[in-house]
């Protein structure tokens, strides 16, 4: 049964919820929307964590919040929904064929877990994004937003206005949710690698990412590390990766350190939300 981690309100009038954009993600294990205005002001943030062991029980549980949550049924003048699956391959343009898209996703993910295969290309790059989602979960979210658009997380992620991370010559950058992580990589100026993993305990994170620095020839002590999402600082998960990489830092969401309602919070951790949200609206 899913149950409410965060549920955040701005406390802002009637009249600013006119225009509102709603920007949902969903994951296997997550839900979670967050409601801006023309403004680009937070309405409303909400966090579900979900316990479904498959994909169809995924689907059912996500039916359930959309028939009982009111957030959701509001006549939001924008809806975008964005897939966080890790089942995902980015592809030159040059070589992209849609045709082949099922059989590639399939030869580097197997045929295990059934779904759709969706493609699209992302913006700015000269980049496909090949991913594959539960059918359950697509059918149910384009029959109940049917105005809205979809992406999947890594394109939005690697648009040219949120690349941010590749400022910096060589960079890690890592974006937390429960038991689960996302870990970009930058060398060169050039992203290396973006793979979702999951993990159980402090310890798993700091393998990951050491065996990351390995795969790319990245000296750990000298490789800036970013930190996001649902990461306490007084955490062994932070004081794991903090014995590792000697220059470790948070990131400063500027939605968040504007949004008073936000304020009783570390200003990293909603930040992969609304940088989604900045992204779309």
């Amino acid at each position: 049964m899913a149950k409410i981690l965060f549920d955040i309100a701005a406390g802002q009038p009637p009249a600013e919820w006119i225009d509102s954009h709603l920007v949902m993600e969903i994951s296997r294990h997550i839900f979670s929307y967050a409601v801006i205005n023309v403004e680009k002001k937070l309405l409303q943030l909400r966090f579900y964590e979900l316990e479904a062991r498959n994909s169809h029980e995924l689907a059912q549980e996500l039916d359930g919040i959309i028939t009982v949550d009111e957030v959701l049924k509001m006549p939001a003048a924008k809806k975008t929904f964005v897939y966080n699956f890790p089942e995902s391959q980015l592809v030159p343009e040059q070589y992209f064929n849609a045709d082949t898209s099922n059989d590639l996703i399939e030869l580097l993910n197997g045929d295990l877990n059934k779904g759709v295969t969706l493609t699209e290309s992302i913006p700015g790059t000269d980049q496909y994004n090949v991913f594959r989602v539960p059918a359950d979960v697509h059918h149910l979210f384009q029959r109940s937003f049917a105005d809205a658009k979809y992406w999947h997380y890594y394109s939005l992620w690697l648009q040219p206005g949120q690349q941010q991370f590749l400022q910096q010559t060589t960079s890690l950058s890592v974006m937390f949710y429960p038991n689960r992580i996302v870990a970009a990589a930058v060398k060169d100026s050039r992203l290396q690698l973006l793979q979702s993993y999951t993990y159980e305990a402090a310890e798993d994170v700091g393998y990951y990412l050491l065996n990351i620095c390995g795969q790319l020839d990245l000296a750990a002590a000298d490789t800036p590390v970013i930190l996001s999402g649902m990461i306490d600082v007084s955490s062994v998960l932070y004081t794991e990766i903090f014995k590792y990489f000697g220059h470790v830092e948070l990131e400063n969401n500027d939605a968040a350190a504007a949004t008073p309602a936000l304020q009783d919070y570390p200003a990293h951790f909603f930040s992969p939300l609304l940088k989604l949200a900045a992204c779309v609206s």
